[in-house]
């Protein structure tokens, strides 16, 4: 990949010292398919990673193996727990899958500690991006325990309706279950009462939107 790609994603890191220019130009690029673990609950931690393209999808297992996302890294993003992980050298909480091909940029454990000591750009770029990720994660974390599932779901369906400009959304149950940290069964009882209320209508794995302004409600009243 073209060294402008992560200059362009990370233009504070390109804009660093020496220092740092010199870490990322000598960084390893590495790809990973589409639906490739990238780590598991209880693995080690011995890279850090900046992600140039793709998506990564980072979930906590729960109560009878039921999943649920915690967050995604994007490009010009780093894991909030692999930068964790990696600082305090425990081992992973979570797991993590690719949704797509992904390519980055890896850092040995022992390149990043030397990072931290002698690239200054790169320093500051770990610890705000840490501490960004992790106001992100509590906001998330707070959704899950705190927010009625029926508000959670609407506010899913109505932030994929605004990333594509067609009402028709591709998903199944599964996956919206596995967005909200809940059962397929509840998503599926919650989608037919939306249905009943006419708000939408389900086919295949596909949901369509009929009343914004009553999803944008609750959609339940």
């Amino acid at each position: 990949m073209p060294e402008t790609t992560w200059h362009s994603l990370f233009p504070t890191l390109a804009a660093g010292d020496p220092a740092t220019r010199a870490l990322l130009a000598g960084a390893l690029t590495l790809e990973l398919p589409a639906q490739q673990a990238v780590f598991y609950a209880g693995s080690a931690c011995p890279n850090y990673v900046l992600v140039l393209t793709g998506t990564i999808r980072v979930q906590i297992i729960g109560e009878h193996g039921r999943e649920a996302l915690l967050y995604r890294v994007l490009p010009g993003q780093a894991c909030v727990l692999t930068t964790c992980c990696i600082l305090s050298g425990d081992v992973y909480p979570a797991e993590a899958f690719t949704e797509s091909r992904v390519k980055f940029l890896s850092l040995s454990k022992s390149v990043f500690d030397r990072a931290l000591e002698d690239a200054p750009a790169f320093r500051r770029f770990v610890f705000a991006n840490l501490g960004a990720r992790i106001a992100q994660v509590i906001t998330r974390m707070e959704e899950l325990a705190f927010q009625p599932i029926e508000r959670r779901l609407a506010n899913l369906l109505l932030r994929r309706h605004g990333q594509t400009p067609a009402s028709l959304l591709t998903a199944t149950h599964q996956e919206l279950a596995v967005e909200l940290g809940t059962a397929r069964e509840v998503v599926s009882r919650h989608l037919k009462r939306l249905e009943a209320a006419g708000v939408v209508k389900l086919g295949r794995a596909t949901i369509e939107i009929l009343d914004r302004q009553r999803l944008e409600r609750n959609g339940f009243g």
